[in-house]
């Protein structure tokens, strides 16, 4: 298989891009866990900056390189009893008071489209692309659009990027401190690892 083809191959198994499987084999790549991350920040009720760590629990990307707009999918699950800051009080807060991980212990996301796509001009470049989905946080689905860098290495795929959330669409209160309100919206980065499967 023709090296460009590979990589326009391995883009529509991860972002939700056509799935054929008349036309090609279907072929899947699976989360590697201890690579993949998910960063969150989010100014404190003094206006200080709390970047906090979530684990990506499990993954999957599945689809072919024969029609990229029309069938495919990709979904990400992430346990919300990960969530770290390095400050096990605060941990303890945010994820019995504000996540409530007891009601709703995992955060998915599943594609459901792709939007803009701008592919490289060689093989070792990032494809810049534009996915849809939706994302399931804290009982609430919403809808989100997501620009991604893709780098694909031989057998391994590394997607990353960033988009912000607002708290209260997902009917997660603002943490408070007397009078001092916590900011209402969180900057989301992800590095997002996997491994092409036989």
């Amino acid at each position: 298989m023709r090296c460009a083809g590979f990589f326009i191959w391995i883009l529509s198994l991860v972002f939700g891009f056509p799935l054929a499987p008349a036309l090609a084999e279907v072929q899947s790549f699976r989360l590697i866990p201890d690579e993949s991350q998910i960063i969150t920040k989010v100014k404190d009720p003094f206006g200080n900056i709390v970047n906090g760590a979530l684990r990506v629990r499990q993954g999957e990307a599945r689809g072919d390189i024969d029609r990229l707009q029309e069938v495919g999918s990709v979904s990400l699950v992430i346990d919300t009893s990960s969530y770290n800051s390095n400050i096990g009080l605060r941990d303890q807060d945010v994820q019995e008071h504000y996540l409530e991980v007891q009601q709703h212990p995992v955060i998915r996301f599943n594609s459901t489209g792709i939007q803009k796509i701008e592919r490289p001009q060689s093989p070792e470049n990032l494809w810049q692309i534009t996915v849809r989905g939706s994302l399931e946080l804290h009982g609430v689905q919403r809808e989100v659009i997501v620009p991604v860098r893709l780098l694909y290495q031989t057998n391994k795929i590394t997607a990353q990027g960033n988009f912000r959330l607002v708290l209260e669409d997902f009917n997660i209160r603002v943490p408070t401190l007397l009078f001092l309100k916590a900011g209402n919206q969180v900057d989301v980065e992800f590095r997002i690892v996997g491994e092409r499967q036989p």
